[in-house]
């Protein structure tokens, strides 16, 4: 019986990244739980896969989570879940007495309602000193007249209050992002029209938008024991953003960086409100105040959070090893969900792109879905083709990447 097993929720790139954390801490498979196998995880000889139809809904996850985990639990001595995306984290939120045979625990529900509810986090950021875009929340059948009302005017950013929420990730229309910048107020009314012409009646977010471009981004992970206390800080800078429709908002290219102040005061607002577990903040550099704005806070690591483990840390093992201090990101690195060759064409930083460049000839690049101890040669291929087809993405979007083609 080994002393643990990691159960991760997704089969996603995200969920194939914890997966190698945790295979590089103890050498057991982790068990990926999940609607079906894709392609990046899909005959991996580092992870086990339990594919449950239905296992992102409420009445399975709630039938079959305890099962499982009581399972590996006997199996194991210890089992710990790890959901990499926004429902799964929600399901274990809101239902903890399904995930009570874990070793780590997640926000409660009231802190939880606080973040996602887009007024009530504008609120808990000005209580606690956390610069936050000015922001409007926009119902259903407010979508139109609110054209005319944004106090702080065009161009904007929008986007739905959850865009990884069931209704939003299955409705389907042409030029859908997760992210849009907003020109004027022809392009706003342009946009909710092929949302609600598309089924989707979700409520949506207006935001100041903050000059600056990729670059100004920010992103950090951070993982707080059961007790409230911070474990790990990790903070990366973007060099670039993904351009495609699709995938707008999620980072391709990051070097990890070090900020005392900054890692001070968001240690400060997590314990504060006794924070529990994963968080991501999405940032942004403001030039015109000197500060960082925080976008949202989503409760699990990011999407791109591998970018961690470039810069030397193992965010899984502060969920397994409890630090006896708080463990910042401090090395220089590089991860990278794109080839160098579009590093090379697309970025248009200049400093930036030569210190990318110089890292990955000094110090190579994290790469998320590439692990030497994986041996399936078709998974590698699919990864491959999946990074390779990002240098099309960038050709096609790259220039329009704020537009609205």
């Amino acid at each position: 019986m080994s002393d643990f097993r990691a159960v991760i929720l997704g089969s996603d790139e995200n969920a194939y990244g914890a997966a190698r954390l945790f295979y590089e801490i103890n050498g057991v498979k982790p068990l990926l739980v999940c609607t079906r196998p894709l392609p990046v995880t899909a005959g991996s000889t580092i992870l086990n896969i339990e594919a449950i139809s239905g296992i992102d809904t409420k009445e399975v996850f709630e039938k079959k989570m305890p099962e499982i985990l009581a399972r590996e639990k006997a199996n194991h001595g210890k089992v710990y879940v790890i959901p990499c995306a926004d429902y799964y984290a929600d399901l274990c939120i809101k239902s903890p007495e399904c995930v009570k045979d874990a070793e780590n625990r997640f926000i409660d529900k009231a802190l939880y309602e606080k973040l996602e509810t887009k007024d009530k986090f504008r609120a808990l950021c000005a209580e606690h000193g956390l610069p936050h875009p000015r922001t409007a929340i926009i119902g259903y059948d407010e979508r139109e007249t609110a054209a005319d009302g944004f106090d702080f005017g065009y161009p904007l950013v929008l986007k739905p209050e959850n865009s990884n929420s069931y209704d939003y990730l299955h409705c389907s229309f042409e030029g859908k992002k997760k992210v849009y910048y907003i020109k004027d107020r022809e392009e706003y009314l342009r946009t909710v029209r092929a949302m609600t012409k598309a089924g989707y009646k979700g409520a949506l977010v207006a935001q100041e938008y903050i000059p600056g471009g990729d670059d100004a981004l920010y992103v950090m992970n951070t993982y707080s024991g059961p007790n409230g206390k911070v474990r790990l800080m990790s903070l990366g800078q973007a060099v670039m953003e993904e351009c495609a429709p699709g995938m707008r908002g999620n980072y391709a290219v990051i070097i990890s960086r070090f900020d005392g102040m900054l890692y001070a005061k968001v240690k400060a607002f997590l314990e504060s409100v006794h924070y529990v577990g994963f968080a991501n903040f999405d940032m942004k550099y403001d030039p015109r105040t000197g500060e960082y704005a925080v976008f949202e806070i989503n409760p699990r690591q990011g999407r791109s959070s591998f970018y961690v483990r470039a810069g030397g840390l193992n965010i899984m093992r502060a969920v397994v090893e409890p630090p006896k201090e708080t463990v910042y990101g401090k090395e220089i690195a590089l991860w990278s969900a794109v080839p160098k060759c579009v590093i090379k064409k697309h970025c248009e930083n200049e400093s930036l792109k030569r210190e990318a460049l110089e890292l990955w000839k000094t110090k190579g690049a994290a790469r998320t879905l590439f692990e030497k101890r994986d041996k399936c040669l078709k998974r590698r291929i699919n990864a491959l083709k999946r990074e390779w087809y990002s240098v099309k993405t960038f050709n096609t979007y790259y220039k329009n990447k704020n537009g609205s083609d």
